[in-house]
């Protein structure tokens, strides 16, 4: 069992590196027999040029691109056109269940999602102080208050993924999960 109000914050560089490892948590924790739900952000390429983002919800599978690079916005993510509405119709929803009914909640990317709309703002500030454990990924060097934001929660630990720690981080975090460290 996982105590309650843990956050765990997973900070680094631009990358695959946090989602491998994020992955690897999930997969961890879902071995342990927890019902992990939330939201997983992917990037789109094409060429190796960035053309968009998706959002999947963990529980459902269902996956969305709500990002693209010919989308006219005024919400933009990277510079690229944000479709709130469909962000909003996956997010949401996945987050309200969440904390009604997940043992382990997981935002990938917060920092890039917490300001598209006041909607999934609201929806984000709510899943932050909800008493579950939750897991958020960002950008290490975002300059979003998002991170303050979380490293100012009660019973928070944020870690830095490198290449070097990402193989043993996901060990680190279930360990600080299940309060043994």
């Amino acid at each position: 069992m996982i105590p309650l109000a843990i956050k765990i914050g997973i900070t680094g560089p631009v990358g695959s590196i946090k989602s491998e490892a994020l992955q690897k948590i999930i997969d961890m924790l879902k071995n342990d027999n927890l019902n992990v739900q939330g939201v997983l952000v992917s990037k789109v390429t094409n060429n190796g040029k960035l053309t968009g983002y998706t959002i999947e919800d963990i529980e459902s599978k269902r996956k969305a691109q709500f990002c693209f690079d010919n989308f006219v916005s005024r919400v933009k993510i990277d510079k690229l056109g944000v479709d709130t509405k469909i962000l909003e119709e996956i997010l949401i929803p996945s987050l309200q269940k969440a904390r009604e009914t997940a043992d382990v909640i997981v935002i990938d990317e917060i920092g890039k999602l917490e300001n598209t709309t006041k909607k999934v703002h609201a929806e984000i500030e709510e899943t932050l102080k909800c008493g579950k454990p939750l897991i958020v990924t960002l950008h290490k060097r975002s300059r979003n208050p998002v991170l303050q934001e979380i490293k100012s929660l009660e019973g928070v630990r944020v870690f830095d993924i490198t290449p070097i720690n990402k193989n043993i981080l996901p060990f680190k975090v279930m360990h600080v999960l299940k309060g043994e460290e």
